[in-house]
């Protein structure tokens, strides 16, 4: 697969089973390897030469950065296709499709249903920027393509060992205060905070422990939790930090609203006031 970039070339070796596929490739003098499973929604990235592994989603950003078509697929799923035609590329018939935005036209594509797999992704979002198929042979694919060495360690994505988090508390000690707050909380608090004021507030947590810290808000509203579309979905609001790190939030709190802090892991030190 010959995937262009503004101009610049890559170059990777394609393994597919149709279902899953495999690249292989070398950048900066080191190999790397990406395995996707598009039906269970993972992508692995391997660098064999250190044996890691980072896992992530087939839509998430360290996964769509690596590979093209995951990268249309996304845009698939948030825009609509229109058939232009069809067209043999090595051997094998394609549907031609462009890929819009609303009236933006982002990706022209040749699919191959037989490959379930596109011969060619053309982007209109920058110039000189595709991917093409070259010099396609069948294989008897061999199932230890499309598995993780028991011997390689897991990293994040800024590489660092994947530390496991450990399950939620089986009970909460359920601590109130008010605005403003300054503290450290423990795994297995949760600490529930009254507004007093429609204004904007500042939320900083930071972890100065060895051990990661995990933190989970909530909102609630007139005495209802607010829906994921309000208050963003649980993977938004949930916030692990290592050691040494920090965020900073702003938020635009009512007056009468709840704001819950759960901390399921570590010791997370909290710092709450009105901006």
């Amino acid at each position: 697969m010959l995937n262009v970039v503004n101009g610049k070339e890559h170059s990777y070796d394609v393994y597919s089973e149709l279902k899953q596929y495999r690249y292989e490739f070398i950048e900066d003098n080191m190999k790397g390897i990406v395995i996707v499973n598009p039906d269970a929604n993972k992508t692995f990235i391997l660098f064999p030469e250190n044996k890691l592994v980072h896992k992530t989603t087939c839509d998430g950003m360290m996964s769509r950065m690596n590979d093209p078509v995951q990268s249309y697929m996304w845009y698939k799923k948030y825009g609509e296709e229109k058939s232009v035609g069809d067209e043999e590329i090595s051997g094998y018939k394609s549907k031609i499709k462009d890929l819009y935005q609303g009236d933006s036209k982002v990706f022209t594509v040749w699919y191959s249903e037989e490959l379930n797999f596109p011969l060619k992704i053309l982007s209109h979002f920058a110039e000189n920027t595709y991917m093409e198929l070259k010099d396609i042979e069948p294989w008897k694919p061999e199932t230890s393509y499309f598995v993780i060495p028991e011997d390689y360690t897991e990293v994040d994505e800024r590489m660092r060992p994947v530390i496991p988090e450990p399950p939620a508390p089986e009970s909460w000690d359920i601590q109130e205060a008010s605005v403003p707050f300054k503290g450290t909380i423990s795994r297995g608090t949760k600490l529930k905070i009254k507004v007093g004021k429609t204004v904007y507030h500042k939320l900083l947590i930071s972890n100065d422990s060895e051990n990661p810290a995990k933190v989970v808000r909530h909102l609630i509203r007139n005495g209802q939790e607010l829906s994921d579309d309000e208050q963003g979905p649980l993977e938004y609001r949930s916030v692990r930090l290592h050691s040494g790190e920090k965020k900073t939030y702003t938020f635009d709190w009512k007056a009468g609203d709840v704001v819950i802090l759960e901390v399921h892991e570590g010791n997370m030190n909290m710092d709450i006031f009105p901006e």
